[in-house]
This record gives C-alpha cells, sequence and structure tokens, in this order.
C-alpha cells in the first residue's frame, strides 16, 4: 500500500533559486550558507491527499507551484510556510490529487474534425440516459442539421437494458434531425430520417452493417471550415482536461486530418493539453514505403517541446502489417520486409516506433525480426511500443522486456461482452494481459484508443484495469492488477513511453504542473465507482484549465 510522509523535496534548496532575491538561507543540515534565498511559490494547494505516484508512492499533504513546475510537495505546514504575499493558497478541504493523467494511444485530430457535429455517450452505464444525452444534443439543433455519435460506446455498455437502439427510441430522441450512433467500425443505428436520405429505407430497422452504412451518412454532414476545425482543436482539449488529461499521443494516419492545425492553434495561443503525435505518411505499397523512407530521413525525432510536436512513428509503420486479435498466420516475407526496410531506417535515425501489434502470432515473428536487427543496429534505448497486444504470451512479453520494449494497453471496459472463461478452458478472451506485463517488469502504460473505438474516459479505464470490471459491472478480465498499479500505468509508465519521464508523470519536485483534484478519493472509493470519479480541477503547466471549485 501507499506511505505518507512528512518529508518536503529539498532538492529545490538548490535547484529552484534563478531569480530569487540573495541572502542567507538554512541548508538541509540547519547551516546556514550564503544563496539565493528560497522562492515563493505562485500558488499552493494544501490539506490534501496528493498521490505523487513516485517511486515509493508517497502521500503528500500539500504542494506548493511555482511558474510551470512544481516547487515541493510535503507537510501541510512545511508547504504552506513557503508562501509569499502574492502566493495564491487554496484548502483542498480533504481532496484527492494526482497527476495529469496521460493517454498513449489517441486519435486526436480525427476526433477533432466533427468534433461540433457530435452527441457522445462514451461510460454512460445507463439506456435511458444514453438516449437523453441525443435527445438534449438534437434541441439544440436546427431541424434538418445532422449529427451523430461517432463510436466510443458499446450495446454492452448499458446495464439497464442492453442492446442496440430501435428506431423508434432513435425517432423519439431525435425527431427532427437525421441522427446515427456508429459502432466501432462494424456499423451504425440510425433514425427515420437518417436512414430516408441515403435511400435504403426503415423497413429492416435502425442497425445497419459495415463501414459502408456510416459512410454514406457521414457524407451527408458538411466539412467543418478552418475556423471550426480551430474551435473543435480547443473544444476537444477542453473536454479531455474536464476527465482529467493532461496530455495525449495521436498516432493516426494523413488521412484523418491536418496535423499541422495544432502548431498552427498553438502559435495563436496555447492549447490546454499537452499533444504529441507521430510522423504522418501513407505506406501501403512498396512504391510508398520507399517515399516513407526518405520522408523519416528528411525529418528529426522528438521535435517536441513541453506542449506539442513530432515524436516518432505509428501505429501502423507500413499498411499492410495490420493485424486483428483473430491473426493465427504469419505475415509474407514480402511484407515483412517492407516493414523492417522501415524499421531499419526508424532505428538508424533514433526514432520510437509504436506499432498495432494486436496477436500473438504478429508479436512473435515481430520480435524474430528485431531481435536480428538489434545485433547490427542497437534497439534497446528506443522504447519501440507494442499497442494493443490482446493474445501474448507471458513467454512472448519476456523477449519482448528483454529488447526494451514497452507496451500501451487500451481499455476495454466498453467493447463487446466478452465473459471470462474459466482457467480450465484453453481458450480465453483476446484481452491483454496486464498482470504478467506487471510481474515481467517491462514498462507498461494504459490508453484508450478514442475517438472511434473506445471512450475517452480515463477513470472508466482505471477502474477496468484496478477491478477487471466493464462500465455495467460485469466481469470482463480475469487479471486486473489494482489501483495502484493501474494510475501508474497512466501516468509515470505513459511519460516514460514517450520519453517524458523528466517532466511528467509523477508530483514531485523541479516535475511541470500537470494535475488533477479529484471529487472523491481514487484509492478507497468502491472499485466500480472508480469509473464516476470527476475531476473537479485540472492544472496543465501550473495553469489551472478545467475547475469548479
Amino acid at each position: 500500500m501507499y506511505k505518507t510522509t512528512r518529508s518536503i523535496f529539498l532538492l529545490l534548496w538548490s535547484v529552484m533559486i534563478v531569480g530569487c532575491d540573495g541572502g542567507p538561507v538554512d541548508s538541509i543540515d540547519g547551516s546556514t550558507t550564503e544563496t539565493a534565498a528560497f522562492p515563493a511559490p505562485d500558488r499552493i494547494l494544501y490539506n490534501g491527499r496528493i498521490l505523487t505516484v513516485d517511486n515509493d508512492f508517497n502521500v503528500m499533504e500539500a504542494i506548493a507551484i511555482n511558474g510551470e513546475r512544481i516547487l515541493a510537495t510535503g507537510a501541510t505546514d512545511e508547504v504552506v510556510a513557503l508562501a509569499g504575499p502574492d502566493t495564491v493558497v487554496m484548502d483542498l478541504e480533504g481532496r484527492t490529487v494526482i497527476p495529469g493523467l496521460i493517454d498513449n494511444h489517441v486519435h486526436y485530430i480525427r476526433t477533432v474534425q466533427r468534433w461540433h457535429q457530435q452527441a457522445r455517450i462514451d461510460g454512460v452505464a445507463s439506456r435511458e440516459d444514453a438516449l437523453a444525452i441525443i435527445a438534449e444534443h438534437a434541441a439544440s439543433l436546427p431541424a434538418g442539421e445532422w449529427f451523430m455519435v461517432q463510436g466510443g460506446w458499446s450495446v454492452d455498455q448499458f446495464a439497464d437494458r442492453k442492446g442496440g437502439f430501435t428506431l423508434e427510441e432513435l425517432d423519439r430522441a431525435a425527431p427532427d434531425n437525421p441522427f446515427y450512433a456508429q459502432t466501432s467500425y462494424r456499423g451504425a443505428y440510425a433514425n427515420s430520417l437518417a436512414l430516408n436520405a441515403v435511400g435504403v429505407g426503415t423497413e429492416a430497422g435502425a442497425w445497419r452493417q459495415g463501414r459502408q452504412s456510416f459512410n454514406r451518412m457521414f457524407r451527408e454532414m458538411p466539412p467543418p471550415t478552418e475556423e471550426q476545425l480551430k474551435e473543435n482543436l480547443y473544444q476537444f482539449s477542453a473536454d479531455l482536461n474536464a476527465v482529467g488529461l493532461t496530455t495525449v499521443y495521436d498516432v493516426d494516419r494523413p488521412s484523418a486530418g491536418d496535423i499541422s492545425l495544432i502548431a498552427r492553434a498553438s502559435s495563436e495561443r496555447h492549447l490546454p493539453l499537452r499533444v504529441f503525435h507521430t510522423l504522418k505518411y501513407r505506406a501501403e505499397t512498396s512504391a510508398e514505403a520507399d517515399e516513407a523512407v526518405e520522408l523519416i530521413r528528411s525529418h528529426t525525432p522528438f521535435s517536441v517541446d513541453d506542449r506539442i510536436g513530432l515524436l516518432g512513428l505509428g501505429e501502423h509503420v507500413y499498411g499492410p502489417m495490420h493485424d486483428s486479435s483473430n491473426t493465427v498466420e504469419s505475415y509474407s516475407d514480402e511484407i515483412w520486409n517492407e516493414y523492417m526496410k522501415l524499421a531499419t531506417v526508424a532505428a538508424e535515425g533514433g526514432w520510437h516506433i509504436h506499432e498495432h501489434v494486436m496477436a500473438d502470432r504478429t508479436t512473435i515473428d515481430f520480435l524474430d525480426r528485431l531481435e536480428t536487427l538489434n545485433e547490427t543496429v542497437p534497439i534497446t534505448d528506443l522504447r519501440w511500443t507494442l499497442a494493443h497486444v490482446l493474445t501474448v504470451t507471458e513467454e512472448t512479453i519476456q523477449r519482448a522486456r528483454e529488447l526494451g520494449l514497452t507496451a500501451a494497453v487500451h481499455g476495454q471496459a466498453v467493447h463487446q461482452a466478452r465473459p471470462i472463461v474459466p482457467r480450465g478452458n484453453a481458450t480465453r478472451p483476446p484481452i491483454p494481459p496486464m498482470a504478467a506485463f506487471e510481474a515481467s517488469g517491462m514498462i507498461w502504460g494504459l490508453g484508450t484508443d478514442t475517438g472511434v473505438v473506445s471512450h475517452y474516459q480515463p477513470f472508466v479505464t482505471l477502474m477496468w484495469a484496478a477491478t477487471g470490471l466493464g462500465i455495467d459491472g460485469t466481469p470482463i478480465h480475469p487479471d486486473p492488477v489494482g489501483r495502484e498499479a493501474a494510475l501508474v500505468a497512466h501516468t509515470r509508465s505513459n511519460a516514460y513511453l514517450m520519453f517524458k519521464e523528466d517532466d511528467l508523470g509523477t508530483l514531485e519536485a523541479g516535475k511541470l504542473a500537470d494535475l488533477v483534484v479529484l471529487d472523491r478519493d481514487y484509492l478507497t472509493v468502491p472499485a466500480h465507482e472508480i469509473k464516476d470519479i470527476e475531476p473537479v480541477m485540472t492544472m496543465v503547466g501550473g495553469e489551472i484549465v478545467y475547475s469548479i471549485l
């Protein structure tokens, strides 16, 4: 369990003195030394439970912030004593504070494109509440204007009544507006106005199978203007702040949207969210892979500041290598040769790779080639990430750990129901073996894969990882890892995956002041209520970006 300590992080006595008045101060051993005086913090939060998520999982009472960074944590009396006449002091009234949550795998720029045309029912455990959200959004629109739910939900997430929406339900919720609710990439439920608009009729009910169904409806919606895209960018970021996210990693393709929008908008004013991204290119053929090689060579990895920038490659380094949890056969040598052409150039250039691999078969084949590559071009320090990893075995995990690889696990609390298979049965649901990652010592982090495939709320993911429960309370994962390990995976470990461990992921002196104040205690709230935790304040770099206090 966690430990509590009253010790203030005295590192700051020696490192946080730039721009301060000179004069004698007391050193750690009580002696006096002529040096710069300790800077008064800009802000102090006290009388709380500060979960530092450091290596010892210390719990403090107060935190002091100066500029963008944490000045100190410690006991309330110690930290409050640092206040100057201009310090803003806030009583947390016993509330819990955690590091800003980091999502290691989002389709950020894709979701931004149509955020203004969406109602979202991510994480909603009640069918009645979901329909109410749809109805409320419809009521805010002019008659005839399209809107949608672009994924992020499952027909199995409703505790009161499972199953897809009926035509009657959707017609009542949106009587004057064409509407559809996409379920991952499988199909969509639509109301009569939407179905009639694309000429398919209503005789078969609300459900339409396949991508073609929702693509036809999507094309009926007007594309956003440049100004609308900017507004969506800030609104989506603010909505992520409201659920506790402070950093995300966009792993999308160039077809998802123009990633340069982030830099263009940020040059006008900061995003309230740290957004890092992969290099965007198309490589579906050998010729396109050759073009991608030159693009990789012409760019520099880790071209980031504290807020935005290019980090690495992925999620699909070479498009044809795109497996599923059901993959049991190896990809051809032709595909792997093209993949490794790109991977070798990446290794030579010091690039981080974040690769979609769901099946153990694909992961084994990948490791075979990486072990060979590592003999000539070392990759063990590049922290290449295996994303999704739904069916990997303990043996495969051990091989990956020895190569310095990391893993990105994505919450499945809203996916189609996958009841736990008895351990005596050889088969098992395709679900990431978090406990095996944890036991192996391999660094692994949590993400969501939002916005089409899964929800965007990190506390739903944390509940699933900590308890193994789905949104409706059904056990869907046989090997949860507990609350502390889950929180580490959504903070400190993700900072490591992004090479940001010196700045993000824990609440320690010297790190960027990204934090979330919660409405209840993460460590003691009933297990299934972890998903219901709501931030009351979110801070990015010492700036309050969301607050209901």
